[in-house]
C-alpha cells in the first residue's frame, strides 16, 4: 500500500522543525518571493509578523488592511527520505524476491544518516493605521516536522530501518503596535508585539516498513503557553533607503517534551532570542533588499543549524503587477543545506493576490499563497 501522501501529510501537520530557538520563518508570498527578506520591506500586515517596527512605514499609506489566511509550506529532504520510503513500502507489499531484498538494502544504505525537515505556516493579520499610530492584531500557526532515518539493519533476511520525529506546534496571537517620529531629519519608525504563544510537542518512532504517521498524533502533548514580545525599528536613512533591525522572543521561553514511549530523556524547546537586520532601496518600481540572521539558530533535531542570508529584488508596474526574485543561504557553521532560489508574482485589482515559489535542488523545495486588501 502506498503510504507516501499519508507521511508527507502528516508530517506537515505534526510539528515544527528548525530550531531550539525559534526561526525567522516565512510569513508573506512577498517577502518569500524575493529571497524571505522583510526587515526593510514588508508591508503594513504583514509587519505585524515579519518586522513591527514597519508597521509605521506603510510604502502605500494605507489606513485599513487585512491579511487573509495566507498559507505556506517548505521541505528540505537531503536524503530523498519521501521517495525512498515510499519505494521501499512498495517493495515490502510485494511477494518477497532476491531482487526487491537487494534494492529494499540499497534504499536503507542510502536513507542512514539522512534527515527531512517539513513545515506548514497560515497567517492572518487586520492593521489600522491611524494618524499618530498603527495598530491591529495578528494571528499566526507554524507547525513543522525534523526527521531522521536511523538504526539502519540491512540484514538480507530482515532489511528495516526506524523513522524518528521531533515535532512542535506553535500558535499565536500578537497585539501589535507602532509609530514613527523624525530624529536629526531621518524618519524613525519603531514597533512593538505582545503576544501569546501556546506550543504542543510530538515525538515519533516506528519502522520504515509499517510507518504510519496518523499514529503519531497519539502522543501529541500540550506544553503549555507563555507571553513574549517582538520588537523592531526601522530608520530611513535617505529618502529611498530603509535600514531596519528586529528582535524576536525578546522574553526567552522553554517549553519541555517529557519522557514518553518514544523518548528516553526530556527533550527541551528553546523559544530564544533572535535578531535580524535588513537593509531597502525602494526606487518606486524597483525594491532591493538583503536581510541577515545575526544570531544562530541551533536545530531542535536532526536539520542543520540556521543563520540565513537572504537578497531580493521586485519590480512594480503601475502598482498593479509585480514580478520578484530572491535567494537565500544558510551561512550557519556545519551547514548542508541547499542555497535557495526563489520566484514570486504580486497582483492588485481592488484586492491582492500574491503567490511565490522557493527551490534549492530536486529535494527541496517551498511555496507561500496569500490573498486580502487594503483602502
Amino acid at each position: 500500500m502506498k503510504k507516501r501522501g499519508l507521511l508527507f501529510a502528516g508530517l506537515m501537520l505534526a510539528g515544527v522543525t528548525q530550531v531550539q530557538a525559534m526561526p525567522y520563518g516565512y510569513y508573506d508570498a512577498r517577502s518569500v518571493g524575493m529571497g524571505n527578506v522583510s526587515v526593510a520591506t514588508g508591508g503594513i500586515t504583514t509587519a505585524a509578523l515579519s518586522n513591527p517596527g514597519m508597521l509605521s512605514v506603510n510604502e502605500n499609506d494605507d489606513t485599513f488592511a487585512v491579511l487573509l489566511p495566507a498559507i505556506g509550506v517548505q521541505a528540505v529532504d537531503d536524503g530523498d527520505v519521501i521517495d525512498s520510503i515510499d519505494e521501499f513500502q512498495e517493495i515490502e507489499d510485494q511477494a518477497p524476491t532476491v531482487t526487491g531484498t537487494q534494492r529494499q538494502i540499497e534504499i536503507l544504505e542510502g536513507l542512514e544518516n539522512s534527515s527531512l525537515m517539513l513545515g506548514v505556516t497560515p497567517n492572518a493579520a487586520v492593521i489600522y493605521s491611524g494618524d499618530n499610530y498603527t495598530w491591529g492584531v495578528s494571528l499566526r500557526a507554524n507547525a513543522s516536522a525534523s526527521v531522521r532515518v536511523t538504526d539502519v539493519d540491512t540484514n538480507p533476511a530482515d532489511p528495516d530501518a526506524f523513522v524518528e520525529a521531533i515535532g512542535v506546534m506553535t500558535t499565536q496571537i500578537g497585539l501589535p503596535i507602532g509609530t514613527d517620529f523624525s530624529v536629526a531629519g531621518m524618519q524613525l519608525s519603531v514597533g512593538i508585539m505582545p503576544k501569546m504563544v501556546n506550543v504542543d510537542g510530538i515525538t515519533y518512532r516506528q519502522s520504515v516498513k509499517t510507518i504510519d504517521v496518523e499514529d503519531a498524533f497519539d502522543e501529541e502533548t500540550d506544553l503549555g503557553s507563555f507571553t513574549t514580545l517582538d520588537a523592531g525599528v526601522v530608520v530611513n536613512v535617505l529618502d529611498s533607503v530603509r535600514v531596519g533591525l528586529v528582535a524576536k522572543n525578546l522574553l526567552e521561553e522553554t517549553k519541555t517534551i517529557p519522557v514518553g514511549p518514544y523518548t528516553t530523556t526530556p527533550i527541551d524547546i528553546n523559544f530564544d532570542r533572535h535578531l535580524r537586520a535588513g537593509v531597502a532601496f525602494d526606487g518606486g518600481f524597483f525594491t532591493l533588499a538583503a536581510d541577515m540572521d545575526l544570531t544562530e539558530i541551533d536545530p531542535i533535531g536532526y536539520e542543520s543549524p540556521s543563520k540565513m542570508f537572504s537578497v531580493g529584488a521586485e519590480l512594480n508596474t503601475f502598482e498593479v503587477f509585480q514580478l520578484r526574485a530572491g535567494y537565500q543561504s544558510n551561512m550557519a557553521s556545519g551547514s548542508n543545506d541547499p542555497d535557495l532560489l526563489s520566484l514570486g508574482v504580486g497582483l492588485w485589482l481592488g484586492f491582492h493576490l500574491d503567490a511565490a515559489v522557493v527551490v534549492g535542488d530536486d529535494s527541496s523545495f517551498g511555496g507561500f499563497v496569500q490573498t486580502g486588501f487594503r483602502f
